[in-house]
């Protein structure tokens, strides 16, 4: 599945460009106040989710082009002379720097667009000890079965620019095997 390895792909990069990170790991969406609670136990951390597809288009191989928003949580705590909302900042801004037009070694993926930033303080996030912001970006991913894969090449192609006439044979060009140009008419 292209989504999971897309994930899978943007941690492992996440991980090797931040190795001091203790946890870069996958997340199923958004964060409650309970599930901070529950995962806010190894920081600094980066949880990594797909949030959302803005858009659906098929495209002539019969596959789909998806448009992915994904998001990246960073999540922080104070440590010996080093406050909680700093670290969260220079992690932030690593990620702001990395994000931008990433492909993450996969083909048939878009580099990242429209990243965006933003602090997700609250009194109540603020008492747990943590400081935490959402990195947000989209990606463009086909998905589904090319028709064209392992198909057999035409050993002629015929073409008619001309509507009036599609299906008369008389009209119809063949393409030149150097695809320079058009030979005579059939």
């Amino acid at each position: 599945m292209r989504l999971l390895a897309l994930r899978h792909a943007i941690i492992d990069t996440i991980k090797e460009a931040l190795p001091e990170l203790s946890a870069v790991d996958a997340h199923p969406g958004r964060f409650n106040l309970d599930e901070l609670r529950r995962i806010a136990t190894k920081l600094p951390a980066v949880r990594v989710a797909i949030m959302a597809f803005s858009k659906v288009v098929p495209i002539q191989t019969g596959e789909r082009q998806l448009t992915v928003k994904l998001a990246a949580f960073v999540m922080t705590s104070d440590r010996r002379k080093l406050p909680k909302d700093e670290s969260a900042l220079a992690i932030v801004e690593a990620l702001l720097t990395l994000i931008p037009g990433h492909r993450w070694t996969l083909s048939a993926v878009s580099g990242a667009t429209d990243a965006k930033a933003e602090n997700l303080f609250s009194g109540r996030v603020d008492k747990q000890g943590v400081a935490m912001w959402a990195i947000t970006w989209q990606q463009v991913i086909t998905v589904g079965e090319d028709i064209w894969q392992g198909g057999v090449l035409p050993s002629e192609v015929y073409v008619c620019n001309d509507p009036n006439h599609f299906g008369e044979e008389d009209h119809y060009l063949e393409v030149s095997d150097d695809g320079s140009d058009f030979t005579t008419p059939r």
